[in-house]
């Protein structure tokens, strides 16, 4: 095998080179090259540099740097590399790393060199101090939007005013011109204008000049076919040719230019009709005979054409501008550029020359049929009178001036953000075509089609306006958004106004509630969200009634609006009070605010009262049997514990703060049961049991409704059963018959004092007693054994009259 090869390997090559070049460093043998280390430190005995020796070749290996610069000297020269400021050991166990690949060096020295070197803790800082200077920026940036903000919004309103000001200024020029133009052809002495007699091109003028006349025939059946020519060539502009007065008078391709960069967009193809102007973009697939993709239809009335000087790559080019839009279109030579613009302005002319003196025309038109054509020559005075007649006619038939003129007035009072003036002419408008006869309505069809979409188009503005997206500020009240609602209402568009009004204010009610912090105690935030949530329905539905006054359907909606954002308050209300560490008593307090709040609907004639305790009534109804589980097992622990002993306060202080803690519970005076200045006729638990059911009896009496008075009752009833029950067991027991007296004084302070207490505040709540009291202190009266009777003064929390 001539061309094979062998691969000798030997396996200890490599360890046999390490130990070489250890070798090598440590005898300085090999060597070419003098590494001085002048450092202080570093210095011999002698304060002399210390000096290794290395080999170039290994230098070179391990540095690209020193690779060039060990490659530039000659044979004979001695190379020596000074490192100044390095320490001796540092160099040599580089050297040792460089030679053999590893090297050992002193746990002091590594953290000596980490210390000395930017470490974690240094990269830690400097992004802390970055995050700073980004977070600084920010802040900056945003309090200069903030102070400048009502000057950006100024200068977008005077770029708004501004562009629709050039708008309506170029408009007028246009008209301007044309009527000028109108002035010179109809001049009395025949003759036209110096200017324009350099300006017209005779054979253009003719061809126009044709084509328009057949244009004022409506009935004109060669232009209908020119125009129904265009389906087989145009895909799209089916609504283009449903126009049976319009005619297709110039067509030709250009190229569409960026108005911003002068860039080519594409190919297009331009259709100048006899009231507007169509733009077809080229397909350069072919679908058939479809040439030409549509693309957008301008009235002439709202178009300006504008000349373009060549300079630069933009020659042969036009601008088109109507509002919003502007379009620049480069045609292929001087010639047809020439052509458009002419076309453009014959256009223009003969469409306000037609639409402006219908009547007139009419005339001429009947007038030269008489001269030319009349074989009834005797009847010459009843020709006259058909002939007179019909003039009455379509002068009868013709429409104002202001009619004509409203589509464009429509654009400009859009443009200036006037939209009360755009939907009072709309509206005068509206009433113009309803009183016209069905003839004139037929003959002027076009001009109200048009209208029509100028008034869809307001109704479309006006509807952007109460739409909800990210960019659009979500401050202010009900009135802030009322503007556009009575618009859209006049305009007789109520039920879509009021849709979007009412989503309107549900995206203005979750972004202000969304603004209120979760922080700090649950009342307090609940306070917050009812004190903003039931004003700003009630708020909706005040403004609902003054815009839609008697408009049933719209009543009809903002209640069901209502009850769907009651429902969101009612999840949002369960999700942060209904919580494993809320208290009763936070919970009663949260549904007391919600239903003394809940009642401001009221006063607009909507009572959602019941709507809301039913979707809070299950968790209130949990939150009452666990606060009654709590109770009861506690009645049992203080009752393995009771000893019937009276309680010791001490001194005179402990008395007093023992009568203010019950007189906060509603007993007003406990002085009847002290003696011996500081014992207390009672044991502690009838003292908790009493204050404990006390406050549980006013929590529980602030959050059910009517329906769930038997279920409360059922709670107060055997929550006081249960304690009774302790103290008949007691008192039958046989254990503690020389307690007998003390127990039935005990027996007596709940049954008397507590008992009667919390039927006062039943009672004044609900207006009515509760017969189950009565009932249960009947059937223990027996245990209140007292040979002397004890009065005890009770506080009324409603009217705060004694009660004995």
């Amino acid at each position: 095998m001539a061309g094979s090869q062998i691969r000798i390997h030997g396996k200890g090559h490599h360890l046999c080179l390490s130990r070489t070049l250890q070798a090598s460093l440590e005898e300085e043998t090999y060597t070419d090259v003098r590494i001085g280390v002048f450092k202080s430190t570093s210095l011999d005995d002698n304060n002399h540099p210390r000096f290794l020796r290395a080999s170039s070749a290994v230098l070179a290996a391990a540095s690209p740097v020193l690779a060039h610069l060990l490659k530039e000297r000659t044979e004979d020269d001695e190379i020596v590399l000074v490192f100044d400021g390095y320490q001796y050991q540092d160099i040599l166990n580089l050297l040792q790393y460089v030679y053999t690949g590893q090297a050992y060096v002193n746990c002091q020295d590594v953290k000596e060199l980490t210390q000395s070197t930017v470490g974690g803790h240094d990269l830690l800082q400097h992004r802390q101090k970055i995050q700073a200077l980004s977070e600084e920026t920010n802040q900056y940036l945003k309090k200069n939007v903030y102070q400048n903000y009502m000057q950006f919004i100024e200068t977008a309103k005077e770029i708004s005013y501004l562009e629709s000001e050039m708008y309506q200024l170029s408009h007028l020029l246009t008209e301007q011109r044309s009527l000028i133009v109108t002035l010179l052809e109809n001049s009395l002495l025949g003759d036209k204008a110096p200017g324009l007699r350099g300006v017209e091109k005779p054979e253009t003028k003719a061809k126009f000049n044709a084509e328009i006349a057949v244009n004022l025939n409506v009935n004109n059946q060669e232009g209908r076919k020119r125009l129904t020519a265009l389906l087989e060539k145009v895909e799209g502009c089916a609504s283009v040719v449903e126009s049976l007065t319009r005619i297709l008078i110039h067509e030709g391709d250009m190229v569409e230019l960026d108005p911003s960069d002068n860039c080519a967009i594409g190919r297009v193809r331009g259709f100048l009709l006899n009231d507007s102007f169509m733009i077809a973009s080229w397909l350069p697939n072919k679908r058939g005979n479809m040439r030409y993709q549509y693309q957008a239809l301008y009235e002439l009335e709202g178009l300006a054409v504008i000349n373009i000087r060549d300079l630069g790559p933009v020659k042969y080019a036009f601008k088109l501008m109507m509002f919003p839009d502007t379009r620049v279109l480069q045609c292929a030579n001087s010639s047809d550029k020439k052509e458009w613009l002419e076309a453009f302005d014959l256009a223009k002319h003969f469409k306000i020359k037609k639409e402006v003196s219908p009547t007139l025309s009419a005339e001429t038109k009947d007038n030269s049929y008489d001269e030319s054509f009349n074989p009834f020559a005797e009847d010459e005075s009843f020709t006259g009178f058909q002939n007179g007649s019909e003039s009455s006619q379509e002068v009868a038939e013709s429409i104002p001036d202001w009619v004509v003129e409203v589509a464009d007035d429509m654009d400009v009072y859009v443009a200036q953000r006037d939209f009360e003036e755009a939907v009072s002419l709309a509206e005068k408008t509206r009433d113009f075509w309803d009183g016209a006869s069905p003839s004139l309505i037929n003959l002027h069809r076009d001009l109200k089609l048009k209208i029509d979409s100028r008034i869809r188009q307001l109704s479309e503005v006006l509807m952007n306006e109460l739409r909800v997206s990210p960019d659009k500020s979500l401050q202010g009240g009900p009135r802030a958004a009322s503007r556009a609602v009575l618009l859209l209402s006049r305009l007789g568009q109520a039920s879509q106004a009021c849709d979007l009004f009412l989503k309107h204010r549900s995206a203005l009610l979750k972004h202000n509630l969304r603004q209120l912090k979760t922080e700090g105690a649950t009342t307090l935030y609940i306070k917050r969200i009812t004190s903003l949530f039931f004003p700003f329905v009630a708020d909706t539905g005040r403004e609902i009634s003054r815009v839609f006054p008697k408009n049933k359907v719209c009543a009809s909606a903002f209640v069901v609006w209502s009850r769907n954002e009651v429902g969101k308050f009612g999840n949002n209300f369960r999700k942060h009070v209904f919580t494993s560490g809320s208290t009763l008593t936070t919970v009663a307090e949260c549904v007391a605010l919600v239903r003394s709040h809940s009642e401001q609907l009221i006063e607009i004639g909507l009572d959602l009262t019941f709507y809301l305790e039913n979707e809070l009534r299950g968790q209130v109804e949990r939150c009452l049997r666990d606060a009654r589980e709590k109770l009861m097992e506690s009645i049992k622990l203080r009752a393995l514990e009771d000893k019937w002993r009276p309680v010791n306060l001490v001194n005179k202080s402990g008395i007093a703060r023992f009568a203010d803690d019950m007189s906060e519970i509603g007993i007003a005076s406990i002085h009847s049961w002290v003696y011996d200045e500081c014992w207390v006729a009672l044991t502690s638990n009838t003292i908790n049991f009493s204050k404990a059911y006390l406050t549980f009896l006013d929590d529980a009496l602030k959050m059910p409704s009517a329906d769930s008075n038997i279920f409360v009752d059922d709670i107060l009833l055997d929550i006081f059963q249960a304690q009774l029950k302790h103290v008949e067991n007691s008192f039958r027991s046989g254990k503690y018959k020389g307690e007998a007296k003390f127990i039935g004084r005990n027996a007596s302070f709940l049954l008397h004092t507590v008992l009667a207490l919390a039927q006062l505040r039943v009672s004044e709540v609900r207006l009515h007693p509760c017969p189950s009291f009565a009932k249960l202190r009947s059937e223990f009266e027996w245990l209140a054994y007292d040979s002397q009777k004890i009065t005890t003064t009770i506080k009324s929390p409603v009217s705060d009259q004694s009660f004995i």
